[in-house]
């Protein structure tokens, strides 16, 4: 399938060490803030729902997970955090919600009445907080679980029935987490690119604007005023120093996770193919849809770049596509 080498084969061959470029962070692009450390699972049992699963005649999209075992068994912080809510919430139950550093926030539904925690609590990561119920609706015993930041879901891997365990990371899917998993982990770094710079990366930038509802004119690898300016939009939604430059923070809250699922983000899978095809040399469609070639050439791009190789375009591998 791959066409020509290309030059992360090449830093690839001669070492990891070659991989980690030193790109400079603008003063603007805010340093990303302590996080505490991964995610873990919030129980230990097996995965009942995942995250893109459809509800209500496919009206609306899960956006979360569903992890039972058995009713009363325990449910952990996810992460340590400080404690928002703790009380009966319609449609949820009886829920936890904790507060955690970087504008996340992972959400805990359907236990039992007696919860562990109380809000304003501080609580450490793995420190039970609740029980497995069926509260809130006619429902079979589990937890939901989700992971907000800045109020925008987050994507949670994970395929049904996969047994998880409480004392496990959760994969690194997520922007502004530290420490490996998901994607593996290794050490590329996020570019800073700028009004006048050109090339595969800055088409991945326009394509994932127009994802997160940026229409733009043009989708030609230029970064001009048209693209500043939406940045410089995007910027201020997200809370992000205004600045039109995409540095590494930026990066982190504009990528979006290209999944082989059936409601994939069409622009950021329209990205990371046109990057695959054109930056890396596969011969793919860039038609935004995601398939078994597709996957194929993202499996392909993630061994040769040394990251796990799962076909899915996460944190890691959106960062290894546009480190060069």
């Amino acid at each position: 399938m791959r066409q020509s080498p290309s030059r992360r084969t090449f830093l690839t061959a001669v070492g990891t060490a070659a991989t980690t470029l030193a790109v400079p962070t603008l003063t603007s692009e805010r340093a990303a803030a302590s996080d505490g450390g991964d995610f873990a699972w919030p129980i230990t049992g097996t995965i009942t729902s995942t995250y893109y699963d459809t509800r209500d005649g496919g009206t609306r999209t899960h956006r979360g997970i569903d992890a039972d075992r058995y009713t009363g068994d325990p449910i952990y912080a996810a992460r340590a955090g400080t404690v928002s809510t703790a009380s009966y919430t319609s449609g949820y139950g009886y829920r936890v919600v904790i507060d955690h550093e970087s504008g996340y926030q992972s959400r805990y539904a359907h236990c039992q009445s007696d919860l562990k925690v109380s809000v304003g609590d501080t609580v450490e990561k793995h420190e039970h907080i609740a029980d497995i119920g069926s509260s809130g609706g006619d429902y079979a015993a589990h937890v939901h679980f989700d992971i907000k930041r800045d109020g925008e879901y987050q994507y949670i891997p994970g395929e049904y029935y996969d047994s998880i365990s409480h004392t496990d990371a959760i994969p690194k899917d997520f922007p502004g987490l530290s420490g490996s998993g998901g994607d593996g982990g290794t050490a590329y770094s996020w570019p800073t690119y700028a009004d006048g710079d050109s090339g595969e990366s800055v088409y991945s930038i326009q394509y994932l604007l127009e994802d997160h509802g940026y229409a733009l004119d043009y989708h030609d690898g230029i970064y001009g005023s048209e693209v500043e300016t939406a940045v410089e939009e995007f910027q201020a939604s997200r809370g992000l120093a205004v600045d039109g430059v995409v540095g590494p923070n930026t990066w982190e809250s504009l990528y979006v996770p290209v999944l082989s699922a059936s409601e994939d983000p069409y622009w950021a899978t329209y990205g990371a193919q046109h990057h695959l095809r054109d930056g890396e040399g596969y011969s793919i469609s860039v038609d935004g849809y995601y398939g078994s070639e597709t996957k194929s050439a993202v499996e392909s791009f993630q061994s040769s770049a040394g990251l796990a190789v799962d076909g899915k375009v996460g944190h890691d591998t959106w960062q290894a596509l546009v480190d060069i």
